[in-house]
């Protein structure tokens, strides 16, 4: 599959990001490829079965959220040899996203930058689409990451949706969607995280900004300070952290968000910091950077519980999480 991906992958790089894993997609969908990269990227060893945040999964590695925003392509990318995916994100109403062009690639830096803004159908069209997937299989589990502006949205989109998932996770982080800020003060978070109590029966995860994210003057105490509204509400797990904001004049508004390898370090530090302040109380789902095994061991030995990756997935293709497995398991082995 490496080698096959070698092949295609210039010719993907030809095409716009979203063109590119629009067919990406397509193909994943209407062909016999999920069934050959599930034979080729088949590895698991008892030794990476993990437990996290009240669920158990195969191996620590997710799939985070944005690849699959409208929950249509979850039984195909279960092939990829991941231990849980993250579909999403969805958001009450459906929405056109930001304008054209909205994802760059950064190649010789390995990363993405995106200014999507959430495109979507809206959560009554994807709670058809979750009633009419089949349940996983193999013990992967399926986590759904919501958004909204409103308490009441975001609430909304639990109820609905949160039978379909393991646990749900809560973006309150996209530095494309201003309104998501108003979740980034504590009173704020803790409205929301209390509102979405009172009638959850699955595991949460608050998704967090990255340092240096919230403003010109921000310190890191202020994002720990948001780890401790979500442990003070019981909140089982933290994923720690979107996208970085960045300026960029050749998206149409300017400006989105940075992932991939740049982002490395800054994951590692925020693991560091809540483990060590929080990481008795709530678990750590490590997200931003993530390309190797070595990566991820040190993420998991740093007090991750576990690791999301998005853009490795992009430039390596799936052959990406079979070589993060094995060399973790080389990692934990020796």
């Amino acid at each position: 599959m490496l080698n096959f991906y070698k092949i295609i992958k210039p010719i993907l790089f030809t095409l716009p990001p979203e063109k590119a894993q629009g067919l990406a997609d397509y193909f994943l969908k209407h062909t016999f490829l999920p069934k050959i990269i599930a034979k080729i990227n088949e590895y698991e060893n008892p030794i990476l079965n993990s437990d996290f945040a009240g669920i158990s999964t195969p191996n620590p590695i997710g799939l985070s959220a944005g690849w699959d925003k409208n929950c249509i392509l979850l039984p195909y990318l279960e092939s990829f040899g991941f231990g849980y995916i993250t579909g999403g994100t969805i958001t009450k109403n459906s929405r056109p996203g930001n304008p054209k062009p909205r994802m760059l690639r950064l190649p010789t830096e390995k990363g993405l930058v995106n200014s999507l803004g959430f495109p979507g159908y809206g959560v009554s069209k994807v709670e058809e689409i979750l009633s009419d997937t089949p349940a996983p299989k193999n013990n992967i589990k399926r986590i759904l990451s919501i958004s909204g502006e409103t308490i009441e949205d975001i609430h909304e989109c639990h109820q609905r949706l949160e039978r379909f998932a393991s646990a749900m996770e809560i973006n309150i982080s996209s530095p494309n969607t201003k309104g998501l800020r108003i979740f980034q003060t504590k009173k704020k978070l803790k409205e929301l995280i209390v509102e979405i109590n009172k009638d959850r029966k699955k595991p949460i995860f608050i998704k967090v900004p990255p340092y240096d994210a919230l403003n010109k003057n921000t310190n890191n105490n202020e994002i720990l300070d948001l780890i401790k509204i979500c442990v003070e509400n019981n909140v089982e797990a933290v994923t720690l952290a979107n996208t970085k904001p960045v300026e960029n004049s050749n998206l149409a508004v300017g400006r989105g968000g940075l992932s991939g390898f740049p982002l490395i370090n800054n994951t590692i530090a925020m693991v560091k910091d809540v483990s060590k302040n929080y990481g008795s109380y709530i678990d750590i789902n490590a997200c931003g950077g993530i390309s190797n095994g070595e990566q991820a061991f040190n993420l998991l030995e740093s007090g991750a519980s576990s690791v999301q990756i998005y853009t490795s997935l992009v430039y390596e293709g799936p052959s990406i999480v079979k070589k993060i497995k094995r060399d973790l398991v080389k990692q934990i082995k020796k």
